[in-house]
């Protein structure tokens, strides 16, 4: 009987605290959805004006064209991710027992590592391209030591994108492999 009743003592303790773990995970992914939100409303504004000044603001030749086409090719890499995997705010900690939301949930946090893996190495070539070209139409009647130094700093620019972007994959990785490896353990049980 003794026995029973710390068999159950041990049970009802492990509830508790999955139940904490349960309620510090909804906090991390509220917080999660509030930042991607966040990025889904100010990420196409930015750009938006960013293109606006370029049409308005460029001449109408070729260079220009291709390098403001490119430029809008990439940047949709970057926004469409961003609108596609939206997710909703929980509210509700019961919702959360679900295995079809949990297998979901794990699904969107998989994608959203690929934003800055996939898609930001596509937009930062495609940026950097833009640039060549813009600095071959702009620079065309140049000196070629003027022209080089032009395409360094392309080039330049490429590298630190890179740099950005591995920062930004140690920091999604940190943020989301964590919330995975949670929902897994809470898919399990």
């Amino acid at each position: 009987m003794d026995n029973q009743l710390q068999k159950w003592q041990n049970l009802w303790q492990h509830q508790k605290s999955n139940s904490l773990d349960i309620d510090k995970l909804i906090s991390q992914l509220n917080k999660m959805e509030r930042t991607a939100k966040f990025q889904r409303i100010f990420v196409p504004i930015l750009f938006s004006f960013a293109v606006y000044l370029m049409v308005t603001h460029l001449s109408n030749n070729l260079y220009n064209i291709l390098s403001i086409s490119l430029i809008v090719i990439g940047i949709l890499f970057l926004i469409v991710p961003l609108l596609k995997n939206r997710d909703n705010l929980i509210n509700d900690k019961f919702d959360i027992s679900n295995q079809h939301f949990i297998d979901n949930l794990i699904k969107k946090l998989k994608q959203k590592v690929l934003i800055p893996k996939r898609y930001m190495l596509i937009f930062s070539i495609l940026l950097t391209l833009a640039f060549n070209i813009a600095f071959l139409g702009a620079l065309r009647n140049s000196t070629t030591y003027v022209q080089l130094f032009a395409q360094m700093t392309a080039i330049i620019l490429f590298i630190i994108l890179l740099m950005v972007r591995k920062y930004g994959i140690k920091r999604y990785e940190k943020q989301i492999f964590p919330l995975i490896k949670k929902l897994e353990k809470i898919n399990k049980q």
